[in-house]
């Protein structure tokens, strides 16, 4: 060897000069074999060929050819093993593979080969072999230290971050060679800079699914810069390059604003940021035309995962600690959208865009209109808005792919969202034709026709949505929702709720009922939802557990601990107590927005009591960045009213749709830094603000609309804040008159609106909406006035630090359902109230206004005819015997009409088969129902031939939904009002008891406030005498039992007979009970409007004295 080792010199010398000094080598010994003797030899050629500077050109050729030649080749190596998994010996594959790599960690084709072995299955194992390269390429001009622990297998620290090598470029500097070696920041070919952007774009992906995603992010951002070239410092330098280079082609939009640009627009960010033709920097050396344009679309993916991690974080309002850059805002991310569509037309980033776009609030119109946009004018939609442009996203996507479900059914989701609700369907429905397993698709298209009233339809979506995901918990929960609106129980089961005290007749896949006192178990549909809501409230007792943490504590010590009344309150060492915990989270927001309420009267005492002269900047406090927005459970507040659920579950869906609320609104952009100034004091009235979306041809337009202009003067001045737009009803018109102040802030911004309440100077803000369509609840957690209370709107609770009061009385809400803990006022009361406790039945965290009366406001004295008054009793039983010879005129003067008007929703299995053996019992009874809707009467029709045979279930008549005068009108024709214990008839209750007919009711949840309202709203009808208290203990029940025998009782003791003159008179108790109610509804509590203003406004005044001197708990009138 050492002869040739010397020719080699010699000839090298001639060729290119001399030989650099070698030092001593240890030669081999005599009588080794000639395999050894080729691998000595190749350490000796390596080493000269390293001292060349790789430019010996011959020595190249030589070392080339014995490495060959050796047995262990690093090509023979990869050929086994390729040969091996051709043949399904999987194991040996992989062991050729790991030892090529170990040999030479920048053979990438065994890198790829043994990736693709391992990333479905193994993908953990993927991810180290991945990083075991990044980290030899990178260290390749350092020793690499061993990293092997046996032969076989691969280790690395996963926690190796690719940005150190922007971070410290004197560590690691690579001189960039005519063949861009270096240039991916690893010791590679440029021509290679294709294939390690494809492992670490694979190694994102698997981290992604991994649930990884801060180690996602890092790997698409680190693939994103060896494409654009390592001169780029980081993502946010590139992003601030893509808007610099897009503001070129931006419409003059304030600078504030993020970069909204149409798909036309957006796809020349390559072009104007790289300049030519758009061509990647770290790039250009990958020559052939397969792997570079392969490249560019792995970076156009990057881009799409790496902006799609940042628009997820921006929507939870996660940030994680771990990512070494601040938050990203829409802007950054629809530049890397920008940039990925640039270098990509793709469907699935169009989707994403338009996702984003959508989510920009519409408050003013960008200059950007002109017609090539492809933005087709939708009402609803401002021209150059996010909307708009969201809408040609979606459309350019679909003409890239018309079959993509995705975008069919965002654009959908887009149109519901403005109102266009048929051409939503239209959309859900090509999604649903694209793909007809496509659960999401499916349900959205279901919950769409079920709002068009087409109940069987939407049933039949929800059936295949949960086929093709029998998990989907939308889809369960809305199938559950749409069978029980039209009375459906076939496999609706049960859950045996409180020991079978409520939710005991259950009814299994054949429509039987079946008694579960005797199974005393869950089953059927009803389990399904109660499953899915226990299991969801459960995992939101973890969310935000770990962010209280020291750091947080210290902060919140130093900011909050003046506001505390207590100077003894250790506040450090209370919220210790919360780290770690169950509903630490839930916890720690109620906190921050408790110490936003106390500052606010901080603030008016030092201004308007004590006369300071401003001192403090009144800041908002803020939600910890790594505090996400939680999600709200499947199962809706208001949906909880007809579902079998406990008390404190009904609770928790309320506290956790508040809580959303809550963090969205503290997150959201248009919220002020500061809390919003107090107002001055009354001087002598308080202003009083109500909040609705109903100030139309809705409920309570129909029972509110005299309020606002029956306030007294002196006392309130009302301001009305519309937030739907005018349907040009009568009751729109009487309320725009009549209210002091009428605002229509239907088109407005949050932010407006809130500063207007603010420059209103409103004392109450009233919530007239609560957890129903159309509710503006963010407004309500802006807090832009000292107390806010709610009530007409939602029969509930909230749940919400935003919502200090609710009105009631103590039938609707006994006392007893309340929590324990009855102060409100001060931080130290979130330590103290145990709101988010595990354990308890109650029900209520709000503070309470108990009326004197029903707490329930009714206009009918008003919006009555004139000649209503002079109707005398005679009159009315005249009208009444008319009226029900005309709708029915084939029934016997000796019918008994029972009736209910309530929508079918209301009614549940137990209900139902108590009205069947109340009919049972009186054999000259009907059951007068209403088709609301119409899909439901087949069902009852089926369900009582089922449960209790032919002739009861012949007396069931329907009719179809009156016009609201003829409904009221019609309601005396009926002898007994069944109520519908479940949830109670609420508006139907005063209109039935204003036509002075009897009504029975059953308040079955002490803790359920929509079970209870028909009792409140009866007591109110009827006159406060021993007469009157005689009459409401016979109509409201105690149980089921006594509801079906006052009813039987009742009903058997009616009888109508005909006078010799023709006219029909009747008697027994329930006529009596029909004059009493006749008799006294001028004069009742219930219809005197003027006596619900005037209590309300005492109300108000408490509650504002109790504000201003820091008093707490319920107001009892």
């Amino acid at each position: 060897m050492s002869a040739g080792v010397d020719q080699f010199r010699a000839q090298q010398s001639v060729a290119n000069g001399p030989m650099p000094l070698i030092e001593t080598f240890d030669m081999p010994s005599c009588g080794t074999s000639p395999v050894n003797d080729a691998r000595s030899s190749l350490d000796i050629l390596k080493h000269l060929c390293e001292q060349s500077q790789w430019t010996w050109t011959e020595g190249m050729l030589i070392l080339g050819c014995l490495q060959y030649a050796v047995e262990h080749h690093i090509e023979a190596i990869a050929n086994m093993a390729a040969a091996f998994y051709c043949l399904d010996r999987h194991e040996e594959a992989e062991h050729h593979w790991i030892r090529a790599i170990q040999q030479k960690p920048s053979y990438l084709e065994a890198v790829e080969h043994l990736v693709g072995l391992l990333y479905k299955k193994r993908s953990e194992k993927a991810i180290d072999v991945i990083c075991y390269v990044q980290k030899a390429l990178v260290a390749a001009r350092q020793p690499v230290p061993a990293s092997l622990t046996s032969q076989d297998h691969i280790s690395a620290d996963r926690t190796f971050d690719p940005q150190m090598i922007n971070m410290q470029p004197s560590r690691y500097t690579f001189e960039l060679s005519p063949g861009g070696y270096g240039s991916s920041g690893y010791s590679l070919p440029g021509s290679e800079n294709g294939r390690i952007l494809a492992l670490i774009h694979a190694k994102g992906t698997m981290l992604y699914g991994l649930k990884d995603v801060d180690g996602a992010a890092r790997a698409f951002e680190e693939a994103v810069l060896i494409s654009v070239g390592r001169n780029s410092k980081g993502i946010r330098e590139l992003v601030r390059g893509i808007q610099d280079s897009l503001s070129q082609v931006a419409p003059p939009t304030a600078a504030a604003q993020p970069l909204l640009l149409a798909p036309d627009k957006a796809r020349h960010a390559a072009r104007l940021l790289f300049g030519g033709e758009g061509e990647l920097p770290g790039l250009r050396w990958v020559n052939d035309f397969t792997p570079r344009r392969a490249a560019v679309q792995t970076t156009s993916n990057s881009l799409l995962s790496l902006a799609k991690i940042f628009q997820d974080s921006m929507a939870s309002g996660s940030s994680s600690s771990t990512l070494a850059r601040p938050s990203s805002g829409v802007g950054d991310i629809l530049a890397l959208y920008y940039l990925s569509l640039s270098l990509q037309e793709s469907p699935s980033t169009a989707n994403n865009v338009g996702i984003l776009l959508a989510s920009i609030p519409q408050t003013t119109s960008n200059p950007d209109r002109s017609p090539s946009h492809g933005q087709t004018s939708i009402p609803g939609i401002l021209p150059g808005s996010g909307l708009a442009l969201a809408l040609a996203y979606y459309n350019y996507g679909l003409r890239l792919d018309p079959k993509h479900v995705h975008l069919h059914t965002n654009l959908g989701s887009l149109l519901k969202d403005v109102g266009q609700l048929d051409l939503a369907i239209q959309m859900y429905e090509r999604a649903v034709a694209c793909d007809g397993t496509f659960d999401i698709a499916l349900t959205n298209l279901a919950n769409a026709v079920k709002d068009k009233g087409r109940i069987s339809e939407a049933i039949g979506y929800y059936r295949r949505a949960v086929s093709a995901n029998p998990g989907f918990a939308e889809a369960v929960c809305g199938l559950f929702t749409a069978l029980n609106s039209v009375c459906d129980w076939k496999g609706r089961g049960g859950v045996f709720l409180y020991l079978g005290k409520y939710d005991r007749w259950h009814v299994n896949d054949g429509g039987l009922l079946l008694d579960a006192a005797t199974t005393k178990s869950a089953s059927g549909l009803s389990k399904r939802v109660v499953d899915i809501v226990r299991q969801q409230l459960d995992d939101a007792s973890h969310w935000g557990r770990d962010v209280v943490n020291k750091s947080l504590i210290q902060l919140l010590t130093q900011h909050l601990s003046h506001l505390c009344t207590d100077s003894s309150f250790d506040l450090e060492k209370n919220l210790q107590n919360w780290m770690g915990s169950r509903w630490a989270g839930s916890r720690l927001v109620r906190l921050l927005e408790r110490a936003a309420k106390v500052l606010l009267r901080k603030w008016y005492i030092d201004r308007h009591i004590e006369c300071k002269r401003a001192t403090l900047i009144y800041s908002r406090p803020r939600l910890p960045p790594s505090l996400s927005v939680p999600s709200a459970p499947t199962v809706l507040p208001f949906h909880t009213f007809t579902s079998p659920l406990t008390a404190k579950e009904v609770r928790v869906i309320s506290q956790r749709n508040a809580m959303r609320i809550s963090c969205a609104t503290l997150r959201a952009p248009w919220l002020p830094e500061s809390i919003l100034p107090p107002p001055a004091p009354p001087s002598p009235r308080l202003h009083v603000g109500y909040v609705s979306s109903d100030f139309n041809n809705h409920p309570l337009a129909h029972l509110m609309q005299s309020v606002f202009g029956f306030h007294d003067a002196e006392r309130v001045r009302a301001f009305c804040y519309a937030t739907t737009p005018s349907d040009k009803s009568s009751y729109r018109a009487q309320i725009e008159k009549e209210a002091p102040v009428f605002r229509d802030v239907s088109s407005w911004a949050p932010e407006r609106l809130i500063k207007q309440i603010s420059n209103d100077g409103i004392h109450i803000l009233v919530n007239l909406n609560g957890y129903t369509r159309g509710a503006r609840n963010e407004i309500f957690a802006s807090r832009p006035a000292p107390v806010q209370m709610s009530f007409m709107g939602f029969a509930g609770t909230l749940g919400a630090e935003w919502c200090d009061y609710i009105l009631a009385d103590t039938t609707a809400i006994p006392p007893s359902t309340l929590r324990p803990w009855r102060q409100n006022r001060t931080l130290e009361d979130v330590f103290h109230d145990d709101s988010e406790a595990d354990s308890g039945e109650w029900m209520y965290t709000e503070n309470i206004i108990f009326c004197r009366d029903t707490f329930f406001c009714c206009d009918h004295a008003q919006s009555s005819p004139v000649t209503e008054r002079s109707m005398t009793w005679a009159d009315e039983q005249n009208r009444r015997w008319s009226m029900r010879r005309e709708l029915f005129p084939d029934l016997k003067d000796d019918t008994i009409i029972l009736a209910n008007f309530n929508q079918l929703y209301k009614i549940d299995p137990s209900t139902f088969r108590s009205w069947l053996r109340i009919l049972a019992q009186i054999p000259n009874a009907i059951l007068w129902l209403l088709r609301f809707p119409e899909a439901g009467e087949a069902n009852l029709r089926r369900t009582a031939e089922l449960w209790a045979g032919h002739e009861v279930a012949s007396r069931l008549v329907f009719t179809d939904v009156a016009q609201k005068s003829q409904h009221i009108s019609r309601a005396r024709i009926c002898d007994l009002f069944l109520d519908t214990p479940e949830c109670n008839a609420h508006t139907t209750a005063a209109d039935v008891l204003w036509s002075s007919t009897p009504l029975l009711t059953y308040p079955r949840y002490p803790y359920k406030m929509c079970s209870r309202m028909a009792a409140s709203i009866l007591r109110g009808a009827l006159p406060k005498s021993r007469e009157g208290q005689r009459a409401a203990d016979e109509l409201i029940a105690t149980s089921e039992k006594l509801y079906e025998k006052s009813a039987i009782e009742l009903a058997a003791g009616l009888s109508h007979s005909r006078t010799p003159s023709g006219e029909i008179t009747s008697s027994g108790r329930l006529a009596e009970i029909r004059k009493l109610l006749w008799q006294s509804k001028w004069t009742c509590g219930l219809f005197d409007t003027r006596r619900w203003v005037r209590d309300v406004e005492t109300a108000y005044e408490e509650a504002w004295k109790r504000w201003e001197s820091g008093e707490g708990g319920d107001i009892y009138l």
